[in-house]
């Protein structure tokens, strides 16, 4: 008899328990959250912050060598894309954090604080759409430019003022008006 058999005669051998003749049934709980409206849904659209936190800034060290202004996206295309990200969370589409890297902490937690009373205005549905339809920067100094916009949202047309700041090599958006 070879070895392996010497061993596999030796073990114990495991049998299945034979099925009970009752079986039972439990309930599973939703695997997905429910959807805005439904009972238990959440309200808020802030998901890791309460309105009364505040937001630290992130100051890491610098890890590469400076670039130079020339390698910054330019302004007014920069601006244009921030915009429509922020009116993208005031109309409800997209969640205020993405705003976070290139937002001061003020600007940031006034976005959160809009987005949340925007919300509760709005109801279940995000609003329409809203469009850029200007951006006019005005440099006022080395690495600053204000920023004004007008913006489209349904059938109300606004207007944005902001302040953009060259900080650690990226556009940082540290003043925010919405008319």
């Amino acid at each position: 008899m070879p070895a392996s058999a010497a061993l596999l005669a030796d073990a114990p051998v495991l049998t299945r328990p034979a099925p009970s003749s009752r079986l039972r049934r439990y309930p599973v709980p939703p695997a997905a959250p429910p959807l805005v409206g439904e009972p238990g849904a959440v309200a808020s659209v802030l998901t890791h912050l309460s309105p009364d936190q505040g937001v630290l800034e992130l100051d890491l060290p610098r890890r590469r060598a400076a670039r130079a202004s020339a390698d910054l996206p330019e302004v007014g295309g920069w601006t244009r894309d921030y915009l429509v990200v922020l009116l993208e969370v005031l109309s409800g589409h997209r969640p205020p954090q993405q705003l976070l890297r290139w937002s001061a902490a003020d600007v940031y937690t006034d976005v959160q604080r809009r987005a949340v009373l925007s919300a509760r205005l709005r109801g279940t549905a995000p609003g329409p759409r809203p469009r850029v339809l200007r951006v006019l920067p005005c440099p006022v100094g080395e690495g600053a430019v204000e920023v004004g916009a007008v913006v489209r949202s349904g059938d109300r047309v606004r207007a944005l003022a902001l302040r953009v700041e060259r900080r650690h090599d990226r556009w940082r958006v540290t003043a925010l008006e919405v008319g």
